[in-house]
């Protein structure tokens, strides 16, 4: 075995013990490993040549002949032999220096087997692993770096992460790396996203907890492990559309609805109103009955996309259940003349001819509209009075609106 450590190792025993030779084998090429001592025993021979032993066989000039075992773990790798020119008798010192180097080499053969494994293991996770100080600067980033940010792991050595984090993330993920560095904090767990090489996001799962000295017990930096969770946000961001999305139409469903409409009735007892126009479509009964729901589906689809054609960005529009829509119309005074305005558009826009598979025809509307301001008790009840209106629209034949009386 060679090694700068095991050479300063072999010139302290000589010095030590005023021997002539010391070294440190780990195979059996200079010495047969039947002569190696056993596993948990040191070999201790004060004069070989009275006792006619086989090291003699090696070592020809060497009277005393001493080999204490090194381990790396449980596994018997190599020895720390000693020898010199003249007998010596095996004192406990003598016994116990030999001993004390041999356990120092096996601690050392020990450490370098783990800075191997932990190497190997650094370099080849899925996560990457970083090193950095209290004061947020990387030490060590892994190689899988590139795969998660494009990045080569020494461009980002010395740097700090908070120099990628998006703008948006970066407030939430450096109060918590401060209160990591004042010592308010030993680990925590973050999500935030970080700017690719090529200058996309990446969201990322950041594990991180604090180190401490093995000697004196002080915090000296942190380590962290990183994944990449774009496909669990993406995942999580779709699930939340569909919770609030109408699968048929990707409008806003009733869930997501009944949200915006409470949204707004808070804006409205700040003086800001705005009205709900409840859409129901006229005769489409009769054309899912004759054509099958696949058409009557694709009608539904195409009647909310020529609804949201007519609405301003501040507006929703969302899709209640079978043939039922809802628009909520945000707009300045007068708001009942903006809403009048915006059914008469709707109705003209949606009811235009069109064809869907072998089905080609308008569909009628009926509109209710209520008018919200000032302080109302819920969104029912604006939904309600929306829909008295409607009613009232269509008992008065399609394609026309009524607006909701004041109560």
């Amino acid at each position: 075995m060679e090694s700068p450590f095991f050479d300063a190792i072999c010139r302290s025993v000589r010095a030590a013990l005023e021997c002539r030779d010391a070294l440190i084998c780990g195979d059996d090429t200079a010495i047969p490993r039947s002569l190696w001592p056993p596993s948990g025993a040191p070999l201790f021979i004060e004069d070989a040549r009275v006792l006619a032993h086989p090291a003699m066989s090696v070592f020809p000039d060497a009277r005393f002949v001493a080999a204490v075992p090194l381990h790396r773990g449980a596994e018997l790798v190599g020895a720390l032999w000693v020898t010199d020119p003249h007998p010596r008798a095996l004192t406990a010192g003598l016994r116990a220096q030999l001993e004390d180097f041999g356990l120092l080499a096996s601690l050392h053969l020990q450490q370098q087997s783990d800075t191997a494994l932990y190497r190997l293991v650094a370099e080849n996770s899925a996560d990457t692993l970083i090193r950095g100080s209290l004061d947020g600067v990387r030490r060590y980033v892994s190689p899988s770096i590139r795969t998660l940010l494009g990045y080569e792991a020494h461009e980002l050595v010395g740097k700090r992460a908070s120099e990628i984090t998006h703008s948006d993330d970066v407030e939430g993920f450096g109060r918590q790396m401060l209160a990591m560095h004042d010592g308010r904090l030993d680990s925590f767990v973050t999500e935030h996203r970080m700017r690719h090489k090529n200058g996309s996001w990446v969201w990322l799962e950041a594990f991180v907890k604090v180190t401490h000295d093995p000697a004196t017990g002080l915090r000296d930096g942190y380590v962290v492990s990183v994944r990449d969770t774009s496909r669990r946000k993406e995942l999580e961001t779709e699930l939340v559309h569909h919770a609030y999305h109408d699968g048929l139409t990707g409008l806003p469903n009733r869930a997501l609805l009944y949200e915006r409409l409470t949204a707004q009735i808070e804006r409205a007892r700040d003086g800001n109103g705005f009205a709900v126009l409840c859409v129901d479509l006229d005769g489409f009964k009769q054309i899912n009955d004759a054509f099958g729901h696949e058409v009557g589906d694709r009608v539904l689809a195409a009647i909310g996309s020529r609804l949201v054609s007519c609405v301003g960005p501040a507006d929703t529009v969302a899709r209640r259940g079978g043939d039922e829509f809802v628009i909520i119309h945000v707009a300045d005074p007068p708001l009942l003349d903006s809403a009048v305005v915006l059914a008469q558009g709707v109705i003209e826009v949606a009811s235009a001819p069109m064809t869907i598979a072998d089905w080609s025809g308008s569909v009628g509307l009926s509109i209710g509209i209520a008018a919200a301001v000032g302080s109302i008790a819920g969104g029912e009840d604006i939904l309600r009075a929306a829909d008295r209106a409607m009613y009232e629209a269509k008992a008065c034949g399609s394609n026309g609106y009524r607006i909701a009386e004041s109560r």
